[in-house]
């Protein structure tokens, strides 16, 4: 993945400060045709970054700008998603740190992209 092409940055911070992890999403311009971005999504606490999620193959609905709000919502839709939400299939390949994630951290997560940029 191109990381010198970044469009976005965002952070979140779904607990009190000192009370939990913030993150930080980053998308990156990937091209046409094929109107796919890049992605990366890290985990901040006690000083330590953890890399949770690292793509490039999220396609933005033709609707929205790469860069858009509604393109942040829809994939953190994808990225706070936890087992019981959809087949365990989707599961299969996580790690155990992004499992640990899921369990932990992914609703407060969602509800903190829910509130900043809620789907019209």
């Amino acid at each position: 993945m191109k990381t010198d092409d970044l469009m976005r940055t965002v952070r979140f911070s779904p607990y009190l400060r000192g009370k939990g992890p913030t993150f930080t999403l980053r998308l990156y311009y990937i091209g046409l045709p094929d109107n796919r971005i890049g992605y990366r999504l890290t985990q901040h606490e006690h000083g330590v970054t953890s890399l949770l999620f690292e793509g490039d193959d999220f396609r933005v609905s033709p609707l929205y700008a790469h860069d858009s709000d509604a393109a942040v919502n829809h994939l953190m839709t994808f990225l706070t998603l936890r087992p019981g939400d959809t087949d365990r299939e989707y599961f299969a390949k996580y790690t155990p740190e992004q499992l640990d994630y899921c369990g932990e951290h992914a609703e407060a997560l969602w509800m903190e992209v829910e509130r900043r940029f809620p789907e019209k």
